[in-house]
Order: structure tokens, then sequence, then C-alpha cells
């Protein structure tokens, strides 16, 4: 059986040009979306709305000075405001998210061997996986294929922290299929970290979309999957500072990196983001 891989292009897309010229624009919306967020008060961590970080797995955890991030297209388009966010933090993100595809579990899952070779390049001290709309799989081969991906990362001299997906729309003819296998994988990572304690950090970022990708919260773009701007730059924020619970830094304020040239890239054009 073979497997048609959905990207953030399928669907109609404007001009590069067209989606440029709204950059100037997104700059304002994208840091009044994250200073909204860091002016809520509480954290999800701290009133109950997630898990957040374990502390008792945080020891020993420093702040890394590099960070490998892993996903699907829709990590694509959040490593372009997180890179923005962990440099001002003084951290370097390096991204190997790809459009359809980049998942641990599934038809099209990376190799042992692919990560390894990622790791021996950027040598990060934390690595950041995304749970990938294709993570698909029984709840069995989810957790395996998770334990094996904290064992390669660990074998590299690495952590991992392995993120919730953002609700998307599984009811189309693609997801359908296998929505029982995207319902499951949360569970399944949140078993196979906690198989592994010190080595690995569970994030559940339902604390910051909530679970209805129709809901304003979600802030899906119109193709019910991907985020624009805004919503990328606060899912930056909400992950930096979750990231920096884990190992003892604080994030850089949003001011220094949410009116970046990172509003113009060709990833959001391609969303038609408006």
């Amino acid at each position: 059986m073979t497997y048609e891989r959905r990207t953030s292009h399928d669907h109609e897309t404007p001009s590069v040009g067209r989606g440029l010229r709204r950059g100037a624009a997104f700059c304002a919306a994208a840091l009044a979306a994250v200073l909204a967020l860091t002016s809520c008060g509480s954290s999800p961590a701290e009133d109950g709305g997630g898990p957040g970080p374990a502390k008792a797995g945080a020891e020993g955890l420093k702040k890394p000075s590099r960070i490998l991030w892993m996903g699907d297209s829709i990590a694509v388009g959040q490593a372009q405001p997180l890179a923005a966010a962990l440099k001002s933090t003084g951290i370097e993100l390096t991204s190997i998210a790809a459009d359809g595809g980049g998942a641990a579990v599934g038809p099209v899952a990376m190799s042992s061997g692919d990560v390894a070779s990622r790791l021996a390049s950027v040598r990060p001290e934390l690595v950041a996986y995304q749970i990938t709309t294709y993570d698909w799989g029984s709840p069995q081969e989810q957790q395996q294929a998770y334990e094996k991906l904290i064992g390669t990362v660990k074998a590299a001299g690495a952590r991992l922290v392995i993120v919730t997906t953002p609700p998307f729309d599984t009811g189309d003819d693609f997801y359908a299929p296998h929505k029982a296998d995207i319902e499951s994988a949360p569970g399944a990572a949140k078993a196979a970290v906690a198989a592994h304690p010190g080595d690995a950090f569970f994030l559940d970022a339902s604390a910051l979309w909530g679970t209805d990708f129709k809901a304003p919260q979600a802030q899906r773009s119109n193709d019910r999957t991907h985020s624009c701007q805004q919503g990328t730059a606060k899912f930056a924020q909400w992950f930096t500072t979750e990231v920096g619970r884990l190992a003892g830094f604080s994030p850089a304020d949003p001011k220094s990196w949410a009116n970046g040239d990172w509003t113009k890239s060709d990833v959001f054009a391609q969303l038609n983001c408006a």
C-alpha cells in the first residue's frame, strides 16, 4: 500500500510575493499574540491546565546550547519563530522537521540511522520531537518506537522532549482511517517517557491549544491543520517557557524576536495566512 504524503502545499496557495507583503502586518499580530499569552497569569503547569514537566525528572538537565527540532509540516512552521525565540535566549535550533514526514513510527518513519547521523552532525544536548500527524500504529508499536527514539538520543549524549501534536482535523478522507492511531499516540509517548525517567520528558501542548481544532484557542490556519504566524509565535513562547522550566532558564522577552523576519517566511505564504 502506498501513502500520499500530505503537506502544507495541499491546498490553493498565493504567490510568495503576496505572502511576503503580508509579513509586516503579521509582525505586530504575532507580537500581540505572544504578549497576550504571557500576560494571562499562571502557566498551564501551575494552574492545572496540563501535566507540565516533571520536576523530579528534570534533575541534572542544564540549559542546552543546541536543540534539534523534529516533526512534520506543522513543526516546519513552528520552527520559524522557535529558532528566533531560542536564539534570543542563547540557544541554537536546528530543525529537521519535514513536510509529509519526520515521524518516529508509521509509513514515513525516519530510520534510527538517519536520526543518529543528524545527531552526530548537530551534536545537540536536547532533542525535541513533536508527535506527527503520521505517527500511525498500534499503541504498542508507538511506544516501542518512542522508546527506540529515546535510546538513539541517549546514545548521542542528549535527552529527548516529546511534545504532543496540536489539534487538527482528523475527519477528512486522509486522516479518518488513522484516527485511532492519532488519538493513541500521546498516551504511548507518555508511557515511553515514564519508562525512561531522566532521559526523556513529556509536554502536553493541549495546555496551549486545547483539544478542539475548530476553537479559536487552537489557532489552526484555513487548512485546519497548520498554524499561521500568530499561532506559531504563541507556541514558541510556550515551548521555550516549558523547556526553561526543565532546564533552569528563562525565555527571552518576545519583543526581542516576535517582530523578526521569520514572519515573512515562505512557509506562511504557502498557507495563505491572512
